[in-house]
């Protein structure tokens, strides 16, 4: 799930810096929500730190075990991106009013990442 927040991250700022909106076949809102004051940090396109984030994500991912102590800054990290979607689709839904797919799919993601990950479903049997 991660590696599909990362392409999909790196869609968004690809796009981003060629000046080119991508298709929005859900709703009408991807060119609101991509053209906002809110689609840029300090001049950053928000696609690039969601690839920074995924690859942090992938990275801990991939070298954590119980020896290393990496896991406290994948909750840490995890922590950091689901406040940061919750603001994110708030102010899609609440100030802009449009959503974005990519956007939200990102933000599903971020969620669901971290339900699996809180929550991981055990292969006991009850």
């Amino acid at each position: 799930m991660a590696l599909a927040g990362f392409f999909d991250s790196g869609y968004l700022a690809a796009l981003d810096y060629r000046h080119i909106l991508p298709p929005c076949t859900i709703t009408k809102g991807c060119d609101i929500v991509l053209t906002s004051r809110f689609a840029r940090i300090f001049g950053i396109p928000m696609g690039i730190y969601g690839v920074l984030f995924f690859l942090a994500l992938i990275f801990i991912l991939l070298v954590e075990n119980e020896q290393n102590g990496f896991y406290k800054y994948f909750r840490l990290l995890i922590f950091t991106g689901i406040a940061v979607s919750f603001v994110l689709l708030y102010i899609q839904g609440f100030v802009l009013h449009a959503f974005c797919q990519y956007c939200v799919l990102v933000e599903a993601l971020v969620f669901t990442i971290f339900a699996l990950h809180h929550y991981p479903f055990s292969s006991s049997s009850r």
